[in-house]
């Protein structure tokens, strides 16, 4: 056999046994999404380190650091063999080293190709740790999934009264907010781009403001330039029969309610309700997310304090 040829079936050969080795699935994040979706019992892992996770991570991952020593003794006590296992890193490197010995260890695995970066790159959500222990400390009384959301009828800028039901037949993007509260102000953008890409057609953003100066929401609304249709609750947030039925001790506090006015969502989280409209798997975006095991878990974090009033009830 000639050495030209003999080194091409060496080739072949070293290139079919090795690929053989890889028994986990790289997806894109198109796909990786896609699979979130199509599969209720997927268990979502993050193998970064604490503070890469505290500062940005998909909603409903777990943190397990790839680089631990104990990592494969984690991953055992923390993960179901039995159920797909998702992983995800920075850049794919370390979640394609983590798939690996997941899958030498038994376990079904998918990675994400790009990682963090590629996922994000890609318009995809994602949270912070802060996010996710305030999630978890005020959407509790909010109004779960297929519940009906009350009626109500507040008046618009223009003195009009207006009814939730007026809505039936499109989705609607509900807000409860207040010009004074800093983390209101500071998703006035998120809101606005959401506006704009939603087809208005089939949503309708409806948002229900807590000022306690009719003219003081007139004024930032004009400036501001808010997207939809903004209702004044003249009761302010601690005195709001509306916020009571919707559950609202935080705000901002979004919904998103169906065309039949059945509660899909109800978050503090603007980024949630984006992620929704862009369709993030709900079984997701309506868990919390594992924790990360860091007292740096405020990394990352832009939320302040409300300065007028107490942005928790």
């Amino acid at each position: 056999m000639s050495r030209p040829r003999f080194l091409l079936l060496f080739t072949g050969l070293f290139a079919g046994i090795f690929g053989s080795c890889q028994r986990y699935e790289d997806l894109s994040a198109a796909a990786f999404l896609e699979r979130l979706g199509a599969a209720p019992d997927a268990q979502l892992v993050d193998v970064r380190t604490p503070e890469e996770y505290a500062a940005g991570h998909l909603p409903g991952a777990q943190n397990i650091d790839v680089l631990a020593d104990a990592f494969l003794d984690q991953a055992r006590a923390a993960l179901d063999p039995a159920r797909p296992v998702m992983l995800y890193c920075r850049t794919g490197k370390r979640s394609a080293d983590a798939s690996a010995r997941l899958a030498r260890a038994g376990f079904q695995v998918q990675n994400l190709l790009g990682g963090y970066e590629g996922w994000t790159g890609a318009g995809h959500p994602s949270l912070t740790s802060a996010d996710d222990r305030l999630e978890a400390e005020y959407s509790g009384t909010l109004l779960k999934a297929g519940m009906s959301a009350p009626e109500f009828t507040l008046n618009d800028l223009e003195g009009k009264a207006v009814n939730l039901s007026d809505f039936r037949g499109k989705s609607v993007v509900l807000v409860f907010w207040a010009s004074w509260c800093p983390d209101c102000r500071a998703e006035v953008p998120d809101l606005k781009r959401m506006a704009a890409e939603a087809d208005p057609a089939k949503v309708q953003f409806v948002s229900v403001s807590f000022d306690r100066e009719f003219d003081t929401l007139v004024q930032f609304a004009a400036e501001q330039e808010l997207p939809g249709i903004q209702l004044f609750d003249p009761a302010g947030k601690q005195e709001s029969a509306v916020g009571a039925a919707f559950g609202v001790r935080w705000i901002p506090s979004l919904y998103l309610i169906d065309p039949e006015g059945k509660v899909t969502l109800g978050t503090i989280l603007a980024g949630k309700i984006e992620a929704a409209l862009k369709e993030y798997p709900a079984r997701l975006l309506a868990q919390d997310a594992v924790p990360a095991t860091t007292d740096k878990a405020d990394a990352g974090t832009d939320r302040q304090p409300c300065d007028d009033e107490s942005c928790a009830l």
